[in-house]
């Protein structure tokens, strides 16, 4: 009887093991659980709390008069709140307008990408930022286009009027007085799409930056023709139309400028020459008659 007494308690023994190794477990879970549910309480809570002071703060920084962007103090005044920077020529009036419905608002209210997208539809304005500064100032900063050449472009009543483009054949009405010594360029104009007037331009463009110096005497340049670039020019006081091509333009100027001497002497009369047949100088009569050679590689004449 006694080694069945101690057999059985044997056999509890493991049960009990078993029994508080599977209550440690529950408190275990139970821990863990009670401490999920604290951190996501207090997770919770610290998202409502921080829903709530971003509410304020935006109810604050919307109603606050400090945060409001001042009007102007008077008719055709500009606001004390607005900056700009980069502007020149571009019409200022035209620039201040876009912010005209954000006076007397909160800055925080500012739309900053629609105002940059307004900016950006003015010709002059190739570039564009505008940055809230707090409390109450908006900065704006542009960079303009830069004007190569004189355009002429139909105006009221389609009388022409001048106007200016730039490197990439973007037509600039004159938005306010302004000096520009610069080159006249004919053959560009509104009536050509925008890609036409690109390359004209750009072939203008490199003419200019192929002359260097030699540029200073050019007046007007004809692009009707891209292939054959048309060039008014001072020498020695008698203007010249020079028929330059589309390339080598220092070179052929380069020749001219030193040919001019005979050239005076050879067809004194003479005001239209051309210099696309390399190392010829051909006089053009302007009625329309036959190309004279009066330089040539060999010399005058071709002697």
């Amino acid at each position: 009887m006694a080694r069945k007494q101690n057999s059985t308690a044997a056999d509890r023994a493991p049960q009990k093991e078993g029994e508080r190794k599977e209550d440690a477990a529950r408190k275990a879970r139970f821990r863990t659980v009670w401490s999920g549910l604290v951190w996501a309480t207090l997770f919770s809570v610290a998202v409502v709390g921080l829903l709530f002071a971003w509410q304020e703060l935006q109810r604050f920084v919307l109603r606050d008069a400090q945060f409001l962007v001042a009007a102007p103090p008077d008719l055709g005044e500009e606001s004390p709140a607005l900056e700009i920077r980069g502007l020149k020529n571009a019409a200022r009036a035209q620039v201040t307008a876009v912010f005209r419905s954000d006076y007397g608002r909160s800055l925080y209210m500012l739309p900053i990408r629609e105002r940059r997208l307004q900016l950006l539809g003015n010709p002059w304005i190739a570039e564009a930022s505008v940055t809230r500064v707090w409390p109450n100032q908006i900065r704006v900063e542009v960079k303009e286009r830069e004007p190569v050449a004189w355009v002429q472009i139909p105006g009221p009543e389609q009388v022409g009027e001048p106007a200016l483009i730039d490197g990439d054949g973007n037509i600039l009405r004159l938005q306010q007085p302004g000096e520009f010594q610069l080159p006249v360029l004919r053959g560009v104009g509104l009536e050509q799409n925008e890609e036409e007037r690109k390359l004209r331009v750009h072939r203008f463009a490199k003419l200019l930056q192929e002359a260097g110096p030699l540029a200073e005497k050019i007046s007007e340049v004809d692009a009707s023709d891209p292939g054959n670039l048309k060039v008014m020019q001072d020498e020695s006081g008698r203007v010249v139309m020079l028929y330059i091509g589309d390339r080598q333009f220092r070179r052929r100027l380069e020749k001219f400028r030193l040919s001019y001497p005979e050239i005076q002497k050879r067809a004194p009369e003479s005001n239209v020459f051309d210099l696309r047949i390399e190392g010829n100088i051909l006089s053009v009569p302007q009625d329309g008659g036959k190309a004279e050679r009066i330089m040539s590689p060999e010399g005058p004449n071709g002697a």
